[in-house]
């Protein structure tokens, strides 16, 4: 029989780390949803490796059901509804499914119906059955049984457009993240269903629409209330600037990308990205000093491998240095531009300017 004692332990981490999460403040750093992640995997396999050593019919339920609910919560707060099919998680899919299928069998209450319809769901998503996830998250958007919290029919629908977005079905997820909003609990939960409307907005070019999707949705968001998801709300950030500097509504758009930087880790790929806008913005306004500055911070807090985003913003640098003729801090950058084995498609014209300034 597995240890009573050592189940209730794990059972109470498991609430303490949901808790936790579900009411963490703020952005939520790369590192803290590394550390989250580890906290549930090796929750996860102690609970795995203690449903292997019981028989007990009570203790193998209980040890299930806080699998199941790792599953899902490391789904809906870590991995933002977007599933890796890894061979661990097709392991543990399938005893999940297993499991449903006989606690279904034997009539129990353990779960209710529409419970064991979602977890199926989930665990078909997570063995990589997109097919069957996705008749099984329709069977439970149409239930009509009891669903108090709306908890299961929100994430249902929302993991549907999640879906339908991936198969570029972008007017079928938008309709389907609407349908979400009918079931979100609080302002934090409807703002991320507005995010997510207005994302497939953005994929249907209507740029109006999703515009004001996204303002709608900041608005609502909360840092300090339960549920805020620093995802969705950078996001919305990212895209309102996007939005607003193609436009060449660039006070707007600055607005949006500095709360990008008040909100990300600075060594971030998101925290570049407004970085970078920053810096075109300042070129754009004729403040080539300023516009240097900021693409320079860009590269240097930037902590991934050099790809074509990294290299563009060197040209943006030359550029720059090129308009208050200063060909000899140019150069540097021309060079780099010239040995680096990064596809680009501007680098023709970048080695024009280095041939001039040479």
């Amino acid at each position: 029989m597995a240890d009573q004692n050592r189940i209730k332990q794990l059972v109470d981490q498991r609430v303490t780390l949901e808790n936790q999460l579900q009411n963490e403040h703020g952005e939520l750093s790369d590192s803290a949803s590394r550390r989250y992640d580890d906290s549930y995997a090796a929750i996860q396999r102690q609970l795995a490796s203690l449903f292997k050593d019981t028989r007990d019919d009570s203790d193998r339920i209980t040890i299930m059901l806080e699998m199941m609910r790792i599953l899902e919560n490391r789904l809906v707060y870590l991995q933002h509804f977007i599933v890796d099919p890894s061979s661990d998680n097709r392991i543990l899919a399938q005893l999940v499914t297993k499991f449903i299928d006989q606690v279904a069998s034997e009539r129990s209450s353990v779960l209710t119906t529409l419970e064991a319809i979602y977890y199926r769901a989930v665990a078909a998503l997570y063995a990589g059955d997109v097919p069957r996830a996705r008749d099984g998250f329709k069977e439970a958007c149409a239930s009509e049984e009891s669903d108090e919290a709306n908890d299961i029919k929100y994430k249902s629908y929302v993991i549907l457009g999640h879906l339908s977005h991936e198969d570029k079905d972008y007017a079928g997820a938008k309709a389907l993240h609407d349908q979400s909003l009918k079931y979100s609990q609080n302002n934090n939960v409807t703002a991320q269903a507005l995010a997510l409307k207005a994302l497939n907005s953005y994929a249907l070019q209507d740029y109006d629409e999703a515009l004001r999707l996204f303002e709608e949705s900041l608005q609502l968001f909360d840092v300090d209330k339960p549920y805020f998801n620093s995802y969705f709300h950078r996001n919305a950030l990212l895209f309102c600037g996007g939005i607003c500097f193609d436009r060449k509504q660039y006070d707007a758009a600055e607005r949006y990308y500095r709360r990008v930087l008040e909100a990300v880790e600075p060594t971030s790929y998101d925290s570049f990205d407004a970085l970078s806008h920053l810096g075109r913005i300042e070129y754009s306004k004729g403040r080539y000093d300023e516009a240097v500055s900021t693409f320079e911070k860009a590269v240097g807090t930037h902590k991934f491998s050099e790809n074509e985003y990294i290299v563009d913003t060197y040209f943006w640098i030359a550029r720059s240095h090129l308009k208050q003729n200063r060909a000899d801090k140019a150069r540097p950058y021309l060079e780099k531009i010239a040995a680096t084995e990064v596809r680009y498609e501007k680098k023709p014209q970048a080695l024009e300017l280095l041939r001039k300034v040479s």
